[in-house]
């Protein structure tokens, strides 16, 4: 069996219920759209390509583990165990459909069987745009259509207003050719959206046959209709390109990987234009509150292909590396996340969403998918820093769903690398699963993970002295006096030089919680008085200070509005001026 792929509600609007008069068909294709492999594990892992294709729930092991140490084994081990569980959500979800329209949890499927991004705004706009008349007969003339593919054209007009396509697909693999050709050719953007209309009614009527438009060599077609300036046209032209990235991923036996500069251009467009849509009001986005939701619809349509994972992951971590943090699309997901969880917003009114919650639970998946990647997820933490804004999300969530990813990421994390245990630790994430535990999720799969997130932490906590309980809190970014750690004299009596250890790493890391844009006001008051400890207790500690910069961070903080801030920023920068200090 090769398994069911479900497309989780997206919409607030469009529902298709075990109940619902869908035909077998219809069903066939929304489940088996994507392949879930449930051989046996050893089987997947020995015939798991390099360059395969694979589902969420189908990370391939790395050849290069196949046969590695002991060590490696074990690894592996969790790395299928994690592929298997993501297996068990679908089919637990699949398992929980209810009729009830208004379930929480209940399965919804989109109508659109391409990428689950239907919605009343886009559909509004293809009505309008269907009620007009494109001139094809003018661009005869100027010869950019020939007289054979005019009635061509005109037929495939009727067959979408109509419903009645089955002319048009019986010469699919030459409209594709036609229309992609048209895109190549046409300037003006009300042209260009009739011409996407058209590629839309043939992808939705046959969406086995997306290779037509592959085959059609659409790449530079399609990134040029990404600039154009329309937001429909953009839209539906990032979708398209999602679309041919994602086949041609598929079967890259076939047809070879996607262009990496195609993929680079639309991840690009996406991070651009998902960076401009969430930093204004998400009604003024030319959509109604719709352009970020579509959005991250397709960064979670590309992130189930192992090979854009990658790719995505190492150009984010090589532009983290470089200071250009933000200029990376996982940056733009945890902006995301750090949306107010307000329900009462304009894009919450907006039609095709249900505001910012969804946007979570959307970002959300896709950094869940992300996880599947063994890199990615034992660096999302270090590299990006998501830890505590997972806790902030899980704390404020009232969806379900929201937590259940959360929880996820965090056990995927806990499985790729023991470091994050130490990180989850600083960031505050046991306290809060002790919190969510008292909770009694009716979700199986929810409770499971959680324990196993709690019980994995709770050993590493025993097992860590108290400055490795320090540096958990220090490079999670996020410190509060909470940690006795802060006021103890004794603590820094005996840890005060092991913040120089290693060429001042960890010293480092508390001076940028003093420059970071980033640290909320109870961090930079806890990294204030940490550094006035520091001085006090490690000899020569105030040069060290003074060569990091420190001391004009500090400086800049007896101004900063905060009062707690304000008041421990003085009395530092009282130990760093003082001649009786060594």
């Amino acid at each position: 069996m090769k398994g069911m792929w479900v497309f989780f509600r997206l919409d607030n609007h469009l529902r298709v219920q075990r109940n619902s008069s869908v035909s077998s068909e219809r069903w066939r294709w929304i489940f088996l759209r994507h392949r879930i492999h449930v051989a046996p594990r050893d089987a997947r892992v020995a015939r798991a390509p390099s360059h395969a294709p694979s589902s969420v729930v189908h990370a391939a092991v790395p050849p290069a583990q196949i046969g590695a140490s002991t060590h490696t084994h074990t690894h592996t081990n969790k790395t299928r165990a994690r592929n298997v569980r993501g297996a068990e959500i679908v089919r637990r979800l699949l398992r929980s459909m209810s009729p009830k329209a208004g379930g929480e949890d209940a399965v919804a499927f989109s109508t659109s069987q391409l990428l689950p991004i239907e919605n009343e705004w886009l559909r509004d706009v293809g009505t309008r745009l269907r009620a007009r008349q494109t001139p094809w007969e003018g661009f005869q003339r100027a010869d950019l259509v020939k007289a054979n593919e005019l009635p061509m054209l005109r037929d495939a007009e009727r067959a979408g207003q109509q419903g009645q396509m089955e002319a048009v697909v019986q010469k699919g693999p030459e409209y594709a050719r036609l229309y992609i050709q048209l895109l190549g050719k046409l300037s003006r953007p009300d042209t260009i959206q009739s011409v996407l209309l058209l590629v839309d009614d043939l992808m939705q009527a046959a969406p086995k046959h997306v290779e037509w438009f592959v085959e059609a060599e659409p790449y530079a077609a399609l990134v040029h209709a990404l600039e154009v300036n329309d937001v429909f046209v953009s839209l539906k032209a990032a979708q398209f390109l999602t679309l041919c990235i994602c086949k041609q991923t598929q079967q890259a036996s076939s047809y070879g990987a996607p262009p990496a500069d195609v993929v680079e251009k639309l991840v690009k467009h996406i991070k651009r234009t998902l960076a401009n849509a969430t930093a204004t009001e998400l009604a003024d986005d030319g959509a109604n509150g719709n352009v970020a939701p579509i959005l991250l619809c397709m960064v979670g349509e590309l992130m189930r292909s192992a090979h854009v994972r990658e790719m995505i992951w190492h150009r984010d971590t090589k532009a983290n590396t470089s200071q250009r943090a933000s200029d990376t699309l996982i940056a733009q997901l945890v902006g995301v996340l750090r949306m107010s969880m307000a329900s009462n917003t304009a894009s919450s009114r907006a039609s095709g969403n249900t505001g910012v919650p969804q946007l979570h639970y959307l970002a959300l998946f896709a950094l869940w998918e992300l996880t599947f990647l063994e890199e990615a997820a034992q660096g999302l933490e270090l590299h990006f820093g998501v830890a505590s804004v997972l806790v902030h999300v899980a704390q404020k969530a009232l969806k379900n769903k929201v937590v259940r990813l959360v929880v996820s990421i965090w056990r995927n994390m806990l499985d790729a690398s023991e470091e994050n245990a130490m990180r989850l630790l600083g960031a505050k994430v046991l306290p809060l699963c002790d919190t969510l535990q008292e909770r009694r999720y009716p979700d199986g799969e929810l409770q499971e993970d959680l324990a196993y997130v709690q019980r994995v932490l709770s050993q590493r906590l025993e097992q860590m002295s108290s400055y490795e309980q320090y540096k958990s809190e220090l490079y999670s970014g996020h410190m509060s006096f909470d940690n006795p750690a802060h006021s103890l004299e004794d603590f820094w009596k005996e840890n005060a030089e092991k913040l120089t250890e290693q060429n001042n790493t960890d010293l480092k890391q508390l001076v940028s919680l003093l420059t970071s844009e980033s640290s909320d006001s109870t961090t930079l008051a806890a990294a204030c008085s940490d550094m006035g400890k520091f001085v006090q207790h490690m000899e020569g500690g105030r040069r060290r200070v003074d060569a990091l910069g420190a001391k004009l961070a500090i400086m800049n903080l007896v101004e900063h509005a905060d009062d707690n801030v304000k008041y421990y920023a003085l009395q530092t920068l009282a130990l760093l001026v003082s001649t009786s200090w060594r």
